[in-house]
């Protein structure tokens, strides 16, 4: 996909530069205080560079924003990594091993003058 995208990138870069080159028809812009003579092709190019930077730099931008929220909210919803204790290096006794669980117990109890 990357090669792709610079090959667009360098064919439209050759285009440009062709129309630039073998259009030589000349012409001047006023600018009030001065007068700018230049090829036509060097106006046609410098007014798309005029809306297209811009608004590129606005979609770099917006993207980059948004990649920075993503990449909060990701870290967020990550569950927190509980650290686990190094392991002793004294064996567990025995007994404590072969211990049985203690007998479960209800939290429900019975009140004998009542019966509830």
């Amino acid at each position: 996909m990357q090669f792709i995208k610079i090959l667009f990138w360098v064919l439209l870069l050759v285009a440009t530069f062709i129309f630039w080159w073998t259009n030589e028809a000349r012409s001047s812009l006023d600018l009030g205080a001065a007068v700018v003579e230049a090829r036509v092709s060097t106006f046609v190019v410098g007014a798309f560079l005029i809306g297209f930077v811009p608004t590129w730099l606005l979609l770099r931008g917006s993207k980059w924003r948004l990649s920075r929220r993503i990449k909060t909210l990701e870290d967020a919803a990550r569950p927190a990594v509980v650290p686990t204790p190094p392991a002793s290096r004294t064996p567990a006794p025995a007994a404590a091993a072969k211990a049985e669980p203690a007998p479960a117990v209800s939290s429900v109890s019975t009140d004998k003058a009542t019966g509830l």
